[in-house]
């Protein structure tokens, strides 16, 4: 009976979130299409009480997590005199869960697209040779979109009697190339919260830079863990060729949109998918809408943990950008005093490490982001976006809380560390120390 009775609170729990997420959805929808600033007053006690009942649903460990976070932003601002900054924040952090419901809808629509069922096909044919250079790949294209949920699609293609040994480099490979496409993909949380606060940025530039950056990871992986699977490297792109127009289109259309809106990629992400996603339902057979349908409530109501910390850290990232308190910690690094190339490399070894021992780069980015963003940047915009995207691939491929590599373990069916570190920890120190030239030589050219 307890049993029940506990389930059926559960239950009208997440139903209750599910809600709350739909009306904070509808209501930035429309302050983005009428440029009302209603919603924000709508949108304040909405997110309240969504925080409310996700504190409620998550576990322990999350919630620990998220009032280890929410506490100190209350006490700084309010020793601070300015307790408006929580506001600020709440207002700041509204676009999250209409961003996290639309990608909770492109996740349903990927699970129908007849393009991943062409290129898994076709990848099950790869040689064996080929098959590390294939994960790594398939990861980048199939987590451009599904981010995390790309390890469900791949996890299969791995030969059932296959070793422990090799579904753990597999895995790795998958684990890099999913991490990794956050330095380009618009469809993810970091890329959100980095791009917000560089609005003046353009989203081609960081695409762009990006792009150049996952050139350097398959060339650097080519070379270190997927050695003489060069000559496969045609047939491996032939085979997940079909991802290439529906993931490019998408990821083209969304940077189109911010280029010539000066919308930040978060609101061009919320304006273009759903009409987008509605206008190739439309062409797709009966039934299809249904599925992508109940396939998106059902994700809705799993978004609690991720829009809880996401929510905490936006709001704790406002406090400390704002407040005096810190202040005199981000002074000698606005000032310039520490040259570039020393700050990024040692804000990015940060987040890694911190990384590593629990703290997600959620937090570690959002942080560094809103601290040398408050003034001048002490270095070029670009290389500061890559700065950020790097710590939050770097770091979700390490983190021991990372909820990718937590989800690839398990699809899988791997036992617990057995993806940290291992070979991705050796490619984190050396793409890491590559790409910190490659940011330093665009701070300099500048």
């Amino acid at each position: 009976m307890n049993e029940g009775s506990a389930a059926g609170r559960a239950a009208r729990l997440v139903g209750a979130g599910r809600v709350l997420l739909w009306a904070l959805w509808a209501s930035e929808l429309a302050a983005l299409l009428t440029g009302s600033t209603v919603a924000n007053l709508l949108g304040r006690p909405l997110l309240l009480a969504y925080g409310a009942v996700a504190l409620r649903l998550v576990g322990p460990a999350s919630r620990r997590l998220a009032l280890g976070l929410a506490i100190p932003a209350l006490a700084l601002a309010l020793l601070d005199g300015r307790p408006a900054l929580l506001l600020e924040g709440l207002d700041q952090a509204l676009l999250y869960p209409a961003f996290l419901g639309t990608i909770a809808l492109v996740r349903a629509l990927a699970a129908v697209h007849p393009a991943v069922a062409r290129a898994r096909e076709r990848a099950e044919r790869l040689p064996n040779e080929a098959r590390a250079l294939g994960f790594f790949l398939g990861g980048h294209l199939f987590g451009a979109v599904l981010t995390a949920g790309s390890f469900a699609v791949l996890a299969p293609l791995a030969e059932p009697r296959a070793s422990e040994a090799e579904r753990a480099r597999l895995a790795s490979m998958a684990l890099r190339g999913s991490c990794l496409a956050v330095l380009w993909s618009p469809f993810f949380v970091g890329m959100a919260l980095v791009t917000r606060h560089l609005p003046e940025l353009p989203l081609w530039q960081v695409t762009l830079s990006g792009l150049a950056l996952s050139l350097l990871a398959l060339l650097l992986t080519l070379a270190q863990d997927a050695r003489g699977a060069a000559r496969f490297l045609a047939p491996t792109l032939a085979a997940l060729a079909p991802l290439l127009p529906p993931v490019g289109g998408a990821a083209a259309a969304i940077v189109l949109v911010a280029s010539l809106s000066g919308l930040p990629s978060l609101a061009a992400v919320l304006l273009v998918t759903p009409p987008a996603a509605v206008l190739w339902l439309a062409t797709r057979p009966r039934g299809t809408a249904r599925t992508v349908a109940t396939r998106t409530f059902e994700l809705t109501g799993k978004l609690a943990e991720e829009m809880l910390l996401v929510g905490v850290v936006t709001v704790l990232g406002r406090v400390l950008a704002a407040s005096s308190w810190t202040a005199a910690l981000a002074g000698p690094l606005l000032s310039g005093a520490v040259p570039g190339w020393l700050l990024l490399g040692g804000a990015l070894a940060l987040i890694v490490l911190l990384a590593v021992v629990g703290l997600h780069p959620l937090a570690t980015v959002t942080i560094t982001m809103a601290l040398l963003t408050e003034g001048p940047p002490p270095v070029t915009p670009l290389a500061l976006a890559g700065l950020g995207l790097l710590g939050w691939a770097l770091g979700t491929m390490l983190g021991s809380t990372s909820l990718s590599l937590l989800v690839a373990r398990s699809a899988f069916e791997l036992p617990a560390r057995a993806l940290s570190p291992g070979p991705n920890g050796r490619f984190v120190l050396r793409f890491g120390a590559l790409s910190v030239a490659f940011l330093a030589l665009l701070d300099a050219l500048e």
